[in-house]
């Protein structure tokens, strides 16, 4: 190959040299030949000159008269003939021409080209001749000057020669050195400057063929030599191709490993890089792989790890690790070119390469993945902290204070303390509220607050139920007097007289006070004696407290008479089912119902759940009342469809007796089988706090439910407390937000904050989204914008028994209509 190209490369050298002799030699030639012209031309030109100043001596040194004999003997007349008889004798090759501007012979008038000469010399007085080619035709041109002799003929007319001024009318008044007329000489090319030619090509084609000739013979040469050599390296080409095989794939597993990697990737020799990728090279902000290897690895660290060890020492533990173990992966913060952190998964792994022990290390980018992880946490975090605290004054509300109340029950019992429930009640506190407004109520509140904080101990909690409720529970209760010092101290903060926007104001409050274990060992059993308790207060004219005795024994009467009312409601047939529809608020579409349970008593009329489902659950009667409303729920749905409507997806309240019954999953699918009830016509709703009370259970069964086909929603979410991690592994579809924060939309910025946090948190896990409570066409549009379509509450229509569904909502949805709902 390299023999070639010296070949090559010498042809072209010599190629050049002769091209350039060649084109030397044609210029040689050209200028030869332009040479000859000229002299000739020249030549000519001084025997023209010569023979018209001697004609023109003669007749003028004779005194010879001009008549029609004598004027053709002048120079102009015999130039003329003399130079057209001499052109044809050369067959034209050479024509002299004798002309002027201002000829008094119209055949020596001057053509264009001549006129343009005449015209070159007067502008250029001191150029004597002009030799131009035209194509193949030479001009030699030279200015006829006015002479001392040629006055005589063209200088004044009064001066002429009588003869000449009595033939002539014109050319006269020229003056001395004046230019008269013009000397043209044509010379075309001829035959000999062909042969010239002829020679030129002649000697150009014998080199050419030459050149090949030579060239040809040195190819020979070198192609003997060329198969020598690839005799000599067909054989080591042979253990080359091998090697090469082998050494290839190599190559080509390391560059997919490593450069196509879309993680970082370094070699580390020694304490040094040796090699890296371009994705680290792009990850640090570097300019190019040779920027990144001739940095030190101390410079890719901060100072400190988010540990606050030195990131030195630590790094050469890592190492040390990684070599111990074949291998390590941990978290490190690095420094990018630019001075900015940021968070790195790094794996070293020891590794030989080229014969030496060298770390392989693969860094890949968390910081999102980490900033994603601690967004969620931090929502979570905020969408609990709303969830389980009053928005006005901060304090523990109603979901908070049942998880203290029971946390605190269970302290007492496992330790042997005591325990004692303040339910407090502002006197006439309606009357601040409706006299000066809210928002000095609202200050009242947080003034009350902060006076109930002052009085109770660290250990103590202080809660906010609503309005103007408060709870606290003091636990570590050694003396029941000291329950009452704490209450005549609240009642002693709270007289005292409050300052408020120029207002001064006088409150109270009346305190009901329930013990443990002394009134009972139940939560809910110790509310509803503090609340007895504290009506008994108001009744007994405010401002005092009052601890529950036997003698409201008589409240709980009521539950007495409840319960056998439940129990015979089941047998009677009490119960109805209204349904709630669930819309699509951007199409209108009715997308399901809900199926609601009311009870029509014989003597208290018609009784809404929120009065007797706590009862139910306490009672184990939910579960048989949970079934009647399945099977009932599912023959009407089943029903509509059958009649071709579309009733959409109904939606069941299942409580956590009726999940954790053993029997509840076969029940559920008989029922179905029975009735031909498909399952994606069923969505189960549990509600947060229930289901977290035993999240494993939960899942297990819900996963049963799932399998089947059946939807799942979590029903009131963000009212109770679940775990992130829970949320994720349950096979739920769909989350509800609870009316009780869809109240406050859109003015109220807590709600707002609550209810875009619970879409958001829906949105990244996937989950679809209905919003319950909603009654007026603000709140419907808030929840739009925010991402939440699907839409239930009094704004699409209240609860409904199935023959008004029937009327109001198989038809198309408008706004107009269901305005009547």
């Amino acid at each position: 190959m390299r023999n070639m190209k010296f070949f090559i490369i010498f042809a072209l050298l010599l190629f050049t040299g002769i091209g350039y002799k060649t084109y030397e030699q044609y210029h040689r030639i050209q200028d030869t030949q332009k040479l000859i012209v000229l002299n000739e031309s020249q030549s000519l030109a001084e025997f023209i000159s010569a023979f018209r100043q001697t004609y023109q001596d003669v007749f003028l040194r004779n005194h010879i008269d001009v008549d029609e004999k004598t004027i053709n003997l002048l120079p102009v007349k015999t130039t003329t003939e003399i130079s057209n008889r001499f052109s044809s004798s050369v067959q034209g090759d050479i024509v002299i021409r004798t002309v002027s501007d201002r000829p008094r012979n119209a055949d020596n008038m001057a053509n264009d080209f001549e006129l343009e000469m005449i015209q070159y010399f007067k502008k250029n007085p001191k150029e004597t001749h002009k030799f131009i080619q035209k194509e193949d035709v030479y001009h030699y041109t030279k200015p006829l000057l006015i002479k001392q002799s040629c006055l005589q003929c063209h200088g004044k007319r009064e001066d002429a020669i009588p003869s000449i001024r009595d033939k002539y009318e014109d050319a006269y008044d020229y003056k001395l050195g004046d230019i008269r007329g013009l000397l043209n000489i044509k010379i075309k090319e001829r035959d000999f400057f062909t042969a010239m030619y002829s020679d030129f090509t002649d000697t150009v084609i014998s080199t050419i063929l030459l050149y090949i000739i030579f060239l040809i013979i040195i190819y020979i040469l070198i192609q003997k030599m060329r198969a020598k050599d690839q005799q000599y390296t067909q054989q080591l080409e042979t253990d080359i191709e091998t090697k090469t095989y082998e050494i290839k794939k190599q190559k080509e597993a390391f560059e997919t490993l490593f450069e196509k990697s879309s993680d970082g990737i370094l070699i580390i020799d020694d304490g040094k890089f040796i090699q890296c990728n371009e994705k680290i090279v792009e990850m640090l902000h570097y300019n190019s792989k040779e920027d990144l290897l001739n940095v030190h690895p101390s410079e890719l660290s901060p100072e400190f790890q988010p540990d606050g060890r030195r990131s030195y020492e630590k790094a050469e533990e890592m190492m040390s690790l990684a070599i111990e173990s074949t291998g390590h992966q941990f978290e490190w913060v690095h420094t990018k070119a630019n001075g900015e952190n940021f968070l790195a998964e790094v794996t070293l792994t020891p590794i030989t390469l080229n014969n030496r022990n060298v770390i392989h290390v693969v860094w890949r980018d968390i910081s999102d993945k980490k900033k994603a992880q601690e967004k969620l946490i931090e929502q979570k975090d905020i969408l609990h902290y709303q969830a389980h605290h009053d928005t006005l004054t901060g304090l523990p509300n109603r979901i908070l204070f049942n998880d203290r109340l029971e946390h605190g029950i269970e302290q007492a019992k496992r330790h042997k303390k005591k325990l004692a429930l303040f339910f407090i009640d502002l006197d006439h506190f309606k009357q601040i509220n409706d006299s000066l407004g809210h928002q000095v109520g609202d200050r009242v509140l947080v003034a009350v607050t902060e006076r109930l904080k002052a009085k109770i101990r660290k250990e103590d909690t202080l809660a906010r139920l609503g309005g103007d409720e408060f709870t606290i529970i003091m636990e570590n209760l050694k003396k029941i007097q000291n329950a009452s010092l704490l209450a005549q101290k609240i009642q002693e903060v709270l007289t005292q007289p409050l300052h408020i926007e120029g207002h001064t104001l006088y409150i109270s409050c009346s305190i009901g006070i329930s013990l443990y274990p002394q009134d009972d060992t139940d939560a809910n059993h110790l509310i509803k004696y503090a609340d007895a308790a504290m009506y008994k207060a108001k009744e007994e004219g405010r401002n005092n407290f009052q601890f529950y005795s036997s003698e409201m024994t008589a409240l709980a009467f009521e539950r007495v008479v409840m319960e056998a009312s439940l129990r015979q409601a089941l047998k009677k047939e009490e119960f109805m089912l209204y349904y709630q529809p669930q819309v699509d608020a951007n199409s209108g579409k009715l997308i399901g119902m809900e199926a609601l349970i009311r009870w029509q008593h014989p003597v208290m009329g018609l009784v809404l759940p929120v009065k007797f489902i706590s009862l139910a659950e306490e009672t184990g009667l939910i579960v048989e009342i949970d079934r009647w409303v399945m099977k009932t729920a599912m023959k009407q749905i089943y029903k509509w469809y059958q009649e071709g409507l579309e009733p959409g997806v109904l939606a069941l309240n299942l409580s956590m007796r009726q999940l954790r019954s053993d029997d509840f999953i076969q029940i559920l699918q008989e029922s179905m089988t029975a009735i031909n009830f498909k399952p994606e016509w069923l969505e189960l709703e549990v509600t947060e706090g229930q289901m977290m009370k035993k999240p494993e259970e939960a899942i297990i069964k819900l996963e049963q439910i799932s399998n089947m086909g059946i939807e799942i929603a979590i029903d009131d979410f963000g009212t109770g407390y679940s775990s992130l991690a829970y949320l994720k592994r349950l096979p739920v579809n769909k989350l509800k937000i609870d009316q009780s924060f869809v109240r406050g939309v859109p003015d109220d910025k807590e709600d707002v904050a609550i209810v875009k946090a619970i879409i958001a948190l829906a949105k990244s896990l996937k989950l679809d989204l209905i919003a319950e409570g909603v009654e007026t066409d603000a709140q419907k549009e808030f929840l739009l914008e925010c991402g939440c379509e699907n839409i239930q509450g009094y704004y699409y229509g209240e609860p409904m028994p199935a023959d008004e569904i029937e009327k109001k909502c198989f038809d198309v949805w408008d706004r107009d209509f269901k305005g009547n709902l």
